[in-house]
């Protein structure tokens, strides 16, 4: 993983599509967004098309962006869905350049037990 340039392989109409479509998705999903040292932790409603939207997304950008890597966390009692992309130096600049983030992010605050 460490030598794998922080770049998409897609195309710029293949990137424009993704964009439009399945991360713009996304992005409407979001609940809170933390800033980690090597990434970002996004969460999401808990709801079944909100799990299965993230596992399109994950499938996709494994294809497409070897060098990232995710980590799912599903709460109890059908609750938020939190997952987080890493990667190695640049992945941040990345993400926000392909989701687009807002300023200033939302922080995630833990669920209420």
């Amino acid at each position: 993983m460490p030598d794998d340039p922080v770049a998409c392989c897609l195309s710029d109409a293949e990137l424009r599509k993704r964009e439009a479509m399945l991360l713009a998705q996304f992005k409407s999903a979001l609940i809170a967004t933390e800033e980690l040292p090597d990434g970002y932790a996004f969460r999401i409603p808990g709801e079944k098309k909100w799990l299965a939207l993230v596992a399109d997304l994950i499938i996709a950008e494994r294809e497409c962006c070897p060098f990232l890597a995710f980590q799912l966390t599903a709460e109890p009692k059908m609750g938020a869905l939190t997952l987080r992309i890493t990667g190695p130096e640049g992945t941040k600049e990345f993400l926000k350049s392909i989701l687009a983030m807002p300023e200033p992010l939302i922080p995630i605050r833990p669920s209420p037990a």
